[in-house]
């Protein structure tokens, strides 16, 4: 990981997902490096070295994280690399959204990020839909007022295809492809097809439904660590961020800490 602006002050944001963890150095809303890599406990040696790799001591730190046990490891990990505050987010943060949730403590703070950085950065008056393709597929739909109104989880494109195979006598276990064909001429290909444009697809009707269930204009955001995959395939106009979530965990800590 290289910095590549030493010359602002820079945040250091941390998403802890169930299969992947993102690094991201920030100034503002603009992401100078990142990292990626397996979602594991911080070894201390590891976690120091990428750490130490950004060259400049950032002013300050914030984690998300939807695996309970690592978010407070990675916050006092980071603690000895940081001038100013480290704080682990939480969903009852102030994410500059009115959160329309049954249990608003046990939504995640990925999807409460992602809708914040996206209502954010949406044209005035038109409403959000927030698709993250992860480890579980989520579609969340925002209003025009900053309403988080709820959303759809679904399994992952990856995740999926492990459990056909998982659950099944023949089905072998295939990797995604970017150019997997939409009629599959042999299993593995079908295999990547379904989880391809099968999940373009759900994306595409359900982005259709709750632009009709908000009944006003739409701006659909894709994020997530398979969403470089997925976008080519979704024919609806988007904006593709992968870095939505560390977006919106560094503006949720700006807002807490000013």
């Amino acid at each position: 990981m290289k910095s590549q602006s030493p010359n602002f002050p820079m945040l250091l944001a941390i998403d802890i997902g169930n299969t992947c963890i993102d690094i991201g150095l920030l100034a503002g809303d603009a992401i100078f490096c990142r990292h990626k890599f397996p979602t594991a406990p911080p070894a201390a040696a590891n976690l120091q070295r990428r750490l130490a790799a950004l060259a400049i001591p950032p002013i300050g730190a914030v984690i998300g994280s939807v695996v309970a046990e690592l978010g407070a490891a990675y916050a006092a990990a980071c603690r000895s690399f940081s001038s100013g505050p480290v704080l682990q987010a939480h969903s009852r943060w102030d994410w500059a959204l009115q959160v329309d949730y049954d249990d608003p403590v046990r939504l995640g703070v990925d999807r409460l990020a992602a809708a914040s950085a996206a209502h954010r950065a949406a044209p005035v008056g038109q409403a959000v839909v927030v698709v993250d393709a992860g480890t579980a597929l989520t579609v969340d739909a925002i209003d025009a007022a900053g309403s988080f109104r709820g959303g759809v989880i679904a399994p992952g494109l990856r995740l999926g295809l492990k459990a056909l195979s998982a659950g099944t006598n023949c089905l072998p276990q295939v990797e995604l492809a970017a150019t997997t064909p939409l009629l599959g001429k042999n299993t593995a290909d079908g295999l990547r097809s379904g989880a391809l444009h099968g999940a373009a697809a759900l994306v595409e009707g359900l982005c259709t439904r709750m632009a009709a269930a908000l009944d006003t204009p739409v701006a659909v955001f894709l994020t997530g660590g398979d969403s470089p995959l997925l976008h080519p395939h979704i024919a609806a106009f988007h904006t593709c961020d992968p870095d939505l979530v560390l977006r919106g965990l560094a503006g949720a800590y700006r807002q807490r800490t000013a």
